[in-house]
């Protein structure tokens, strides 16, 4: 998880479209989410290639981090991370209606500041994590049936698909983006192979089911560092459904939203926190979006108020997060003049399993952020977050974060 969230705005996304509207990874140049590019149009050579199909992306984020006091210790870490991806529209390309090919490449550097500093369990910032190296991305992705039937192949981040949290996207937290208590969810760092199966019949509903070969013996197109570490199983494979209703009116003016459950079980075998082992877990989560308040009724407006909120559950004999809850509020063009400027505030909750023996049973964290774009292809983001009992055993933490991306 990212980068699109600094360009895709907080709204609720098309099941159909989840790659563009709704990804953690950035959004190819030439697609609905893009913003302007720092290398602009190479002379027309993107456009012309866009034409045929190709469009190509570039993001460089670099976050600076300072936990202020508590947690495992005050002090500073920096992360990078560049990110190069290419889409392929075989409609465009091979006369091949409905088709999508994706590759993205991805490299992180530095140090994993909630390993250093914080020692939180919900991880405050989303892109934390060891250094590595991979193909993040590889996927063939075919619409069917006058798009009613979506098929979807190849090395995924699960998270671009189930448990989106749509007005979560610009929290930096990462329970704000998916729930802690999917066990095995192929994401950041560790995307990994599967399929998928979505179907939408209407507008306003979805259903969809995939699997992913979501452990830590599958190293598939990873480079350097061990991403796949990150799984807690060495066997087994993750399983997810998710269905939901999207609807464009509600009592509040211009007020758009979703709700949405997913259900989950993975067959792999786990060690438990009283030092045994089973075999297969399971959970389920939900998240709710909707638009508060819009200053016009136009479908496409940005502006406006926005809120989420989302619950997770799953087994406390394996997870020491067993409960997820929480929300947010975003204020997207809160200042006359300036359309793009975002405030954002929200807390979130984990709840510890007794059988982690941990000094505390929740970790509470509070989150607010302000972002701006100082030109049509950066972000900044400043953002701090209060972290109550980071890692069920730390003295509160104060961790400030600074992120920038810059779109090429």
């Amino acid at each position: 998880m990212v980068a699109a969230c600094l360009w895709v705005q907080a709204q609720p996304s098309r099941a159909g479209d989840a790659q563009v509207a709704a990804s953690p990874t950035p959004a190819p140049p030439g697609s609905a989410a893009a913003p302007a590019v720092l290398t602009g149009n190479w002379g027309g050579l993107r456009d012309k290639l866009a034409d045929e199909g190709m469009t190509f992306g570039l993001i460089w984020l670099g976050e600076g981090f300072r936990n202020f006091d508590g947690g495992i210790r005050a002090g500073d870490s920096f992360s990078s991370t560049t990110d190069l991806n290419f889409m392929l529209d075989t409609e465009k390309a091979f006369s091949l209606a409905g088709g999508k090919f994706y590759v993205d490449f991805e490299d992180h550097a530095g140090g994993n500041p909630t390993t250093a500093l914080t020692g939180d369990l919900q991880v405050f910032d989303k892109t934390n994590t060891s250094p590595y190296s991979e193909i993040f991305e590889l996927y063939y992705a075919q619409n069917l049936f006058h798009d009613t039937l979506r098929i979807k192949v190849g090395k995924m981040d699960a998270n671009t698909e189930f448990g989106v949290i749509n007005n979560g996207l610009d929290f930096l937290n990462s329970s704000a983006q998916v729930s802690p208590t999917i066990l095995g969810m192929p994401t950041t760092p560790d995307p990994l192979p599967g399929a998928l199966v979505s179907f939408t019949p209407a507008d306003w509903f979805y259903a969809m089911a995939g699997g992913y070969l979501a452990n830590r013996t599958d190293r598939f197109l990873n480079f350097t560092g061990d991403p796949s570490g990150i799984q807690p199983t060495e066997n087994g494979t993750l399983f997810i459904g998710e269905t939901g209703v999207k609807w464009s009116r509600s009592p509040w003016p211009g007020g758009d939203g979703d709700l949405k459950i997913g259900f989950w079980g993975h067959t792999g075998t786990f060690t438990r926190l009283d030092g045994g082992s089973q075999r297969g877990a399971e959970g389920f989560y939900a998240g709710f979006d909707q638009t508060l308040w819009k200053p016009t009724a136009k479908d496409d407006e940005q502006r406006g108020i926005r809120m989420f909120l989302d619950y997770g559950e799953t087994d406390p004999r394996v997870s020491t997060i067993w409960q997820n809850g929480g929300g947010g509020i975003v204020w997207r063009g809160f200042l006359p003049g300036r359309d793009t400027d975002e405030i954002g505030f929200g807390p979130q909750c984990a709840w510890l399993s007794r059988d982690a023996n941990l000094k505390y049973p929740y970790e509470l964290m509070f989150e607010w952020f302000y972002q701006v774009n100082p030109t049509s292809w950066s972000t900044l983001k400043p953002d701090l977050q209060y972290i109550v009992h980071p890692g069920g055993q730390y003295a509160n933490a104060l961790v400030g974060t600074l992120q920038l991306a810059l779109q090429f």
